[in-house]
């Protein structure tokens, strides 16, 4: 065996021929690009590490990299830790683009990008991942995996969730009977991921080694007792074998007894043994290695209190007594090192563990490695407070928020921090808990907003409160707080504040705004709020939130349509100012409710392109639902079945756990345009949200596309139903402006359906008189319409239909064009002008067809038909077999972008693109690029 206890002869690992076996065919898989993940599982002393350097050459031979990270008990708590030991010394050149994200973990005070959350890091790390195996087939081995960090497990997960056509092997060793938690647990659910025991050592291969070890062959019942004692644990066996080599023992049947003496605890009085025949200061430089390692020679002096002289001497003696290897670096086992620590009271280890911490801060080491040893010990000294501080504040910067929280809670906990200290620390950790746990931080919040008095001091806290309750669905809440506070530093400001304090009363309004939007019970007081607010002057991000909120609830409420366009249009203009996605998008809703379609989508193009720079998947996955939604009323529903698929794509793969149910209402409401009620309903029914009708556009959308499947299903009554339940809420919410929610459009035609004229007429007489204080095109189109439906005698229907097929066709609102064609045609025919009818229904399907509203193209056919005509069905493309993300990704691909920029220009991993790349190739009948790009320039 060598020092560590390895079962080794020669140069051949004894017992572990089928270990290295699973192991080599999962690397051959892995240079295949069918990613891999081992998790390699056995108690303390088994071989894994050893088991390890073995595949280590036999990877390299498969022409492999090899990325090492040895994880400590001293760096669990931290962040990022195994992840930087992992690419330690990595070429930078290689952090670029998406890639870049990556710099936050890994480069100490990098001045580049700094990430918007913890996201974009995993997503910098993943595409560090694919520019190395891309270069080279890659290996990733993280030892002592039940000491990893968090913020490295979830980077795994996050990896392996992606690692499919990666060529890449993950290896992660853990050793049993330590808890690893949740997180480590949950990587081997990974498909990709395998389990493997490593087992105790065979019968004969016991033998082997005490032959090895003991210089003749054993009896049979001395390596039978070996074998039990040790069970077949390598580095016990070692350490029986040099007890009983060191008392001359023989292996034959009159030891077998004292084998059973010497028992399982050989180990521990192997180690005791050896540390007990030295001079003490032997002991104390083990004891001091044992917490901060071998090196530097200084340091184990000043830890261990002994002359630095005495350090070399005590590091060969400790290496010849088997407890660290040869060339000193590192004890022969963690085993051997754990043994040590265990020889020390609990008390004297939690002192010398804060000697260790206060000796590597005073010689200036980064404060996050200082930090973990203050989490292993609860002594507690002044001097502590602000290394923890520090700590969380790098961590925060690397994007490792629960690291970040652990240093200030561990700070929180000590009873030096004066009141004011203990505050702003509650304060930073309600920031970062936030981001994780928003439950948690408005706890923490609470607590510190009723002890703060000041106003200002108050308000960013109110204003944080707002984005912490927002996804526990809580913004009711926020917006009492952020009422009280606004007139508390009003009261304080007084009507003409300074620079400074204007912009701390626009973070509350801007807060307040979105706050109140974001519940249908609030809404009013929001719309209220922004009534009686003058424009700002838009010098900050906050001024622009605030502006942008203000253009969307004026045209809820029906305002202006002037005063819309030009506060969202300086939200646009304002390229100097740093706006987020959350101004963009409200600015976008307010230019197409004001009928600037074509700004809203390029505000939209806008916070695509700025959220995917900035790895911000959330906004990104809402900014698409916005899109798909703006491009089905438009009728391009090819587009719209792109977005919607691709939100859901990003949703499912980048959040998973995270409903975000923009995606699938948007998916729902293309499959009720194109005629599938069914899969429309299913999708429909994955929507589960807590008090879901209260939360405004979401809903109105989701009850929209449900009442277009009620109707399609033949429940009329269902489908009035959904319709009324929107007219009551916007009622409730104070939204006056009917060109918010179209229900009322649908629901005269339904209500002409089943026979109830006069309440059609009704309801199309008072909608007419609302719409006229917003006049844009679009309404007057549905104005004519809905008149048009109304009308008893075909012949009155015809002017006002007519009217309404122009207005639409020219605002671009397609669906409602081909709607009021449809009926134009109907009533023609009813009337008994039956060329003029089949000239227009012709003209509707024509539309119908374009767009891929085959429910509408169906209807309209069975019109020309009555009419005389003949239907010319549209010869069918084979391109029109691909899904909205596949036809999204060929188009791409025959621009000549890489799967790589498909991938991260779309904000999904490269197993996505070439899932669909796959798919499509299939469908198209087509083997490649070239082919590819012949096709989709024939069908344009």
């Amino acid at each position: 065996m060598d020092k560590a206890g390895t079962p080794v002869l020669g140069r051949v690992l004894l017992g572990r021929t089928e270990e290295l076996g699973h192991l080599e065919r999962r690397a051959e898989l892995a240079v295949q690009g069918r990613g891999q993940a081992v998790l390699l599982r056995g108690p303390s002393g088994i071989g894994k590490t050893q088991l390890l350097r073995a595949a280590e050459q036999r990877f390299a031979a498969q022409g492999m990299r090899v990325l090492r990270a040895g994880c400590t008990e001293v760096g669990s708590g931290s962040g990022y830790v195994a992840v930087r030991e992992l690419f330690d010394g990595i070429d930078e050149d290689l952090l670029q683009g998406a890639a870049r994200w990556a710099r936050a973990a890994l480069i100490p005070g990098d001045d580049g990008d700094q990430p918007a959350g913890g996201y974009a890091v995993l997503h910098g790390l993943y595409w560090l991942v694919v520019g190395l195996s891309g270069e080279q087939p890659l290996v990733l081995i993280v030892d002592d995996a039940h000491w990893a960090d968090n913020s490295s497990l979830r980077w795994l997960d996050f990896l392996l969730r992606r690692a499919d056509n990666l060529r890449l092997l993950v290896v992660i060793a853990q050793r049993t009977g330590l808890a690893g938690g949740e997180l480590l647990a949950g990587l081997s659910t990974h498909e990709c991921c395998s389990t493997l025991e490593v087992a105790p050592l065979g019968p004969d291969d016991v033998v082997d080694l005490i032959a090895a070890g003991l210089d003749e062959a054993p009896a049979p019942a001395f390596a039978a007792r070996c074998g039990d004692v040790s069970g077949g644990n390598p580095l016990l066996l070692d350490r029986l074998l040099g007890e009983l080599r060191r008392q001359g023992v023989q292996p034959d049947a009159q030891s077998v007894e004292l084998v059973q003496e010497l028992g399982r605890d050989v180990l521990t009085a192997s180690v005791l043994t050896a540390l007990s025949n030295q001079p003490e200061h032997v002991t104390a430089v083990a004891r001091a290695a044992a917490l901060i390692g071998t090196s530097p020679p200084h340091r184990l002096a000043a830890l261990g209190q002994v002359p630095v002289r005495a350090v070399a001497p005590a590091l060969s003696a400790l290496s010849r007594c088997d407890v660290l290897d040869a060339d000193h670096t590192g004890f022969v086992h963690d085993q051997v090192r754990t043994t040590i620590l265990a020889g020390i009271s609990a008390e004297e280890l939690h002192a010398t563990r804060a000697r260790a911490a206060r000796l590597l801060s005073d010689e200036g080491e980064p404060a996050e490695a200082v930090a973990g040893h203050l989490l292993l010990t609860p002594v507690d000294e002044p001097w502590m407070q602000s290394v923890l501080w520090d700590a969380a504040a790098s961590a925060g910067r690397r994007g490792s928020a629960e690291a970040a929280m652990n240093y200030l809670q561990r700070a929180l906990d000590s009873k030096w921090p004066d009141a004011d200290t203990r505050t702003r620390m509650q304060i930073d950790l309600a920031g970062l808990m936030a981001q994780i746990d928003p439950a948690g931080a408005l706890a923490t919040l609470r607590e510190v907003l009723g002890r703060i008095t000041d106003p200002r001091a108050r308000t960013p806290l109110a204003a944080l409160f707002a984005r912490a309750a927002q996804p526990v669905y809580s913004s009711h809440e926020a917006v009492d707080l952020l009422v009280e506070v606004i007139d508390q530093l009003d009261a304080v400001i007084g009507p003409e504040p300074g620079p400074a304090d204007q912009e701390l009363r626009t973070l509350a309004e801007s807060a307040l705004l979105m706050a109140a939007t974001d519940e249908c019970s609030t809404l009013p007081l929001a719309t209220a709020r922004a009534r009686a607010m003058a424009d700002p002057p838009g010098h900050s991000g906050s001024e622009m939130l605030a502006l942008s909120l203000m253009a969307m609830l004026s045209a809820f409420e029906g305002g202006s349509v002037e005063t819309v366009l030009r506060r969202a249009r300086r939200v646009m203009d304002a390229r100097d100012i740093p706006v987020d996605g959350m101004t963009l998008l409200g600015a976008s809703l307010a230019f197409e409710l004001a009928g600037d379609v074509d700004s809203a989508l390029a505000g939209l193009e806008r916070t695509l392109t700025e959220t995917r720079r900035r790895a911000e998947p959330v906004m990104h996955v809402m900014a698409l639902g916005f899109r798909a939604v703006m491009q089905r009323r438009r009728g391009e529903l090819a587009e719209a079945a792109a977005d919607a698929q691709t939100a859901a794509d990003v949703a499912g793969q980048e959040l998973p756990g995270l409903l975000l149910t923009l995606p699938l209402i948007a998916q729902a409401g293309v499959f009720a345009d194109v005629g599938e009620p069914e899969r429309a309903a299913e999708l429909l029914g994955l929507v589960v949200r807590p008090r879901y009708e209260e939360f405004g556009w979401e809903w109105y959308n989701y009850a929209l596309v449900q009442a277009k499947v009620l109707r399609q299903l033949g429940d009329l009554p269902g489908t009035l139903e959904m319709l009324r339940r929107c007219e009551r809420s916007m009622a409730e919410a104070g939204i006056t402006n009917p060109m918010y929610v179209l229900w009322w459009p649908e629901a005269v035609d339904v209500l002409v359906e089943l026979g109830r004229r006069d309440e059609a007429a009704a309801l199309a007489a008072r909608m007419s008189e609302d719409v006229k204080r917003w006049p844009i095109p679009k309404a007057a189109g549905l104005v004519a319409l809905v008149t048009g439906l109304v009308a008893e005698d075909p012949k009155d229907a015809v002017a006002p239909l007519t009217a309404a097929v122009e207005r639409l066709e020219d605002c671009g609102a397609i669906p409602d064009r081909i709607r009021a064609g449809h009926r134009l045609g109907q009533a023609l025919l009813r009337a008994g002008d039956v060329k003029q009818a089949r000239q227009v229904l012709r003209a509707a399907m024509d539309v119908a067809n374009r767009s891929g509203e085959r429910v509408e193209v169906a209807a309209i056919g069975r019109l020309v038909v009555q009419a005389g005509g003949r239907v010319r069905n549209p010869s069918d493309s084979p391109v029109d077999a691909l899904t909205g993300s596949e036809r999204r990704v060929t188009a791409m691909a025959a621009d000549g972008l890489s799967n790589r920029a498909i991938a991260e220009t779309l904000f999904v991993s490269l197993r996505t693109v070439e899932v669909h790349l796959t798919s499509s190739y299939r469908k198209l009948g087509v083997s490649g690029r070239a082919e590819l790009t012949a096709i989709l320039r024939a069908e344009r």
